[in-house]
């Protein structure tokens, strides 16, 4: 992140007094400290564990700051607008980031922002004190960014949160393992940091994949309610099994469909399945195939 535009990649840094700290980049690679980040004549203060997160909010060229904080402090996320020049950032007074009508409050938050759905807009997530990470998702417009509601990041359908004593949840998205899809990293403040993978559920969410020589089977939708439905087209008589499997291994529902040839739709019920991600496995005479689909009410 270049701080003051000057094509080096600078540091800004939070600390447990509640100060945010600027760190220039220099030409030969190491850092040297600018100080304290001002807001108007005194230092920038949140209270305790200031948690700075840096990118343009407004969408007016110049970087702006979300600040986490302590619960205790008041807890809200603090917005400070970038007033001055990419080169000199100029900060004064702050307005609390909103979730509806109350502010977005975690113990000791710490913010990231990033477009989770791919809808061009920044979506927020915010790392608290118990281990978990809250999403919330951004239907405003480019520069304004406008959130409703928070929910808890799942792993295999539950919200995923550190062990006992294990806290304060950091987050960072980033494509970990470069395959096209968004990630996230947690750390937390006694040990470890985990990466959670994230799974494409939607690239071919209506286009005919070919399951097997001459078979097709193409989704009627993705993500699904209460029903699976897909299509089945084959130029000849062949066996045809479908299985569903939790992201954990466990096989949750299968079909077998008989053998089929040419265009047959088919229709399953999944109400009883939990929100998720599951592997649609195809098995056309012995040959498997997996796609993936997504459980969302």
């Amino acid at each position: 992140m270049d701080f003051n535009n000057d094509g080096l990649a600078d540091l800004i840094v939070g600390e447990r007094n509640g100060y945010v700290n600027f760190y220039r980049r220099l030409g030969n690679g190491s850092l040297t400290s600018e100080g304290r980040i001002q807001a108007g004549s005194s230092d920038l203060d949140v209270g305790n564990n200031s948690a700075p997160f840096v990118f343009d909010w407004n969408n007016d060229g110049l970087l702006d700051l979300i600040v986490g904080r302590e619960y205790t402090s008041g807890g809200s996320l603090r917005l400070y607008l970038n007033q001055g020049t990419p080169e000199n950032a100029v900060f004064s007074g702050y307005t609390p980031v909103m979730k509806g009508s109350s502010p977005v409050a975690y113990p000791r938050s710490v913010p990231h922002m990033e477009d989770m759905n791919g809808d061009g807009l920044l979506d927020l997530l915010v790392g608290e004190d118990y281990g978990h990470t809250y999403y919330l998702e951004n239907s405003g417009s480019t520069g304004a960014p406008v959130f409703t509601s928070g929910t808890a990041i799942t792993v295999n359908g539950s919200p995923f949160a550190w062990p006992n004593g294990q806290t304060d949840c950091t987050v960072y998205v980033n494509d970990w393992n470069e395959d096209g899809v968004l990630d996230i990293i947690q750390g937390n403040y006694v040990k470890n940091v985990w990466v959670f993978l994230g799974n494409d559920v939607g690239i071919e969410n209506f286009n005919s994949q070919e399951v097997s020589a001459g078979v097709l089977l193409s989704l009627h939708t993705n993500p699904i309610s209460n029903s699976l439905g897909y299509t089945v087209t084959s130029e000849q008589p062949l066996p045809v099994s479908v299985s569903l499997w939790s992201m954990n291994g466990r096989l949750v529902k299968q079909w077998d469909l008989g053998t089929l040839q040419g265009v047959s739709d088919h229709v399953h019920t999944v109400s009883d399945l939990p929100n998720g991600v599951y592997a649609m496995i195809i098995s056309v005479n012995g040959e498997n195939s997996t796609r993936q689909v997504a459980v969302i009410r």
